[in-house]
């Protein structure tokens, strides 16, 4: 193997050897055919996905001498002029790459824009790769404004960044941008079995699928991961071996995880967080499959599986779970496991244990979606009738006019219904509201909602805590909050100016009543428990309050 690391060794050269990004090679490949390039181009997209590769690839077809340039060659070819040789070595000095993390001055600046005066020393053009442009200083920035919108004559500037929102619009508007997206599963997996075969590692597709999996779609990281792998197993690397460097648990115990929490068996989904956490697996990554496995069912539920960058295998676990379960529990325990704060590397792994215990008592009293209909049966209606018409009870037929009469008797039946609140007429449902004008709600549903919001942290204080507190009423579409306190009240009018905190509120007592509420805080309190006890008034009782405490009474 040579000396190089494998994303070195294994670096684009030609436009045509860059792995996906169809959409930036299609556009730079037809600018050059048409002698239409721009002076200032802008490269943005997540890391490892070939921005600084692309530029050098750029650089070199704006500085060859040949015809047709040497960047155009089909994929395997790599014949190449003097010019662009030079570039490959790193050699070429009308190329200049500056790191603008550590050249991000306003004096590194004033001093590309002097050096840019002069004529290129050996190729067409002279051309300024700022890789991590984001890092420049906002002085930096605007002094770089005039060079980029009327630079010297043959000079190309090209701006690599990973932080699109860190760059002023001033200067995103003086250049040609492009966005560079992350590699699909499928093209690096291709790519690593290319480079596994061609620097002889035995290594099988699946193995190939869970590095790529693992990379966050960076080729950089993927190929990184291939080397350390291979070198630790003397370049024979099987699936398992994947699984145990990166300290990952297969899919299939997510799946299980998943399949055991939607059926409220707590007992084995502690029996599966303890074995993996015993085997060296991070708690936080057996978190983000289980949510992964949620987001699969999601997709699945709404029939967008050619979205899925997973297996066959997994695809197919997943939809059988999927077709016992409603999207409405999945996307509930999706939220909470979301808002539960889990230590990475932690053992044991309490923070995990804790949330998806409360992620299985959520689903307790969730009833499996079902597929059954109210509507009659009509063969049962048709065998039923012939039964009436033919007398089958004693094989003799019956009078003529008694049959249609069994018959209709037996159609138009209605079930029986029992009344419910819809089924009430309405002024009698008027007399009920109005003399019972509010109904108090301090039931299994506010304490689904005090639940749902235990981790959900504002400024300065938990609002489940705080919410244990309040007696909540409903009116006109109205939910009524009086709270015990004052201090209690305001702690919460205090962290619902913020629209995000009081949003989440909005969501969960919308999620656990099925129906939208307007949120009303009411200006009394009910003092009943601080009057039987001064104490409660002091400042760190009712701190202890808003974290979640609650006053024990004594008989």
């Amino acid at each position: 193997m040579n000396d190089n690391v494998l994303y070195r060794k294994w670096r684009p050269l030609t436009f045509n050897e860059v792995v996906g990004q169809e959409h930036v090679t299609t556009t730079l490949i037809n600018s050059i055919d048409l002698n239409q390039t721009s002076h200032a181009y802008l490269f943005t997209g997540p890391r490892g996905v070939g921005k600084t590769t692309m530029a050098r690839v750029l650089a070199k077809a704006m500085n060859c001498t040949i015809t047709p340039n040497c960047c155009l060659q089909p994929k395997g070819n790599r014949d190449f002029c003097d010019n662009c040789k030079s570039i490959n070595d790193g050699n070429m000095i009308d190329l200049i790459e500056i790191d603008a993390a550590s050249n991000r001055s306003i004096d590194d600046i004033r001093d590309i824009k002097e050096k840019s005066l002069f004529a290129p020393n050996i190729g067409n053009c002279k051309v300024y790769i700022i890789d991590e442009a984001h890092g420049l200083t906002g002085p930096a920035q605007q002094a770089f404004l005039k060079l980029l919108e009327e630079p010297p004559k043959n000079v190309i500037i090209i701006l690599a960044t990973t932080e699109i929102n860190s760059i002023p619009q001033t200067i995103i508007s003086r250049c040609q941008r492009f966005d560079f997206s992350r590699i699909s599963l499928e093209q690096m997996s291709s790519h690593l079995k290319l480079i596994s075969d061609s620097e002889d590692i035995k290594i099988s597709n699946d193995a190939c699928n869970v590095i790529s999996m693992n990379s966050s779609g960076s080729l950089r990281d993927a190929e990184n991961i291939l080397q350390q792998i291979s070198s630790l197993k003397n370049k024979d690397v099987k699936e398992e071996d994947v699984y145990n460097f990166l300290g990952l648990s297969r899919i299939d115990t997510g799946i299980k995880l998943t399949e055991n929490i939607l059926k409220n068996e707590i007992d084995s989904v502690l029996r599966l967080i303890q074995k993996e956490s015993e085997s060296g697996t991070d708690p936080l990554h057996l978190k983000n499959q289980i949510l992964k496995c949620l987001r699969t069912i999601i997709y699945i539920k709404h029939g967008l599986n050619d979205l899925l960058e997973e297996t066959d295998s997994t695809i197919s676990s997943l939809l059988s779970i999927s077709k016992k379960i409603s999207v409405d529990k999945v996307s509930k325990v999706s939220k909470m496991l979301i808002n539960s704060q889990v230590e990475p590397n932690e053992f044991p792994p309490l923070s995990l244990e804790i949330a998806l215990i409360e992620c299985c008592d959520l689903t307790e009293n969730e009833k499996l979606e079902t597929t059954e209909t109210p509507t009659a049966n009509i063969d049962n209606i048709k065998e039923k009738a012939q039964d009436i018409i033919t007398n089958k009870t004693d094989g003799n037929p019956i009078n003529a006019s008694s049959p249609t009469e069994e018959v209709r008797k037996f159609v138009t039946k209605k079930p029986e219904i029992k009344p419910t609140a819809a089924s009430v007429p309405m002024a009698k449902k008027e007399n009920e509201a109005n003399l019972q004008p509010k109904r108090k709600v301090v039931n299994e549903e506010w304490k689904s909602v005090c639940n749902s919001l235990r981790r959900v942290k504002g400024n300065k204080y938990f609002i489940g805590g705080l919410l244990n507190s309040v007696s909540p009423e409903i009116k006109e579409g109205k939910i009524n909050l009086i709270f015990k306190s004052n201090t209690m009240k305001q702690n919460f009018l205090s962290e619902i100016s913020n629209n995000e905190t009081k949003q989440k509120v909005i969501d969960s007592i919308k999620d656990n009543y099925n129906e939208s509420l307007e949120l009303v805080v009411d200006e009394l309190v009910d003092s009943s428990i601080e009057e039987q006890n001064p104490l409660v008034k002091t400042p760190i009782v009712q701190h202890a309050i808003s974290m979640g405490a609650k006053i024990k009474k004594n008989n």
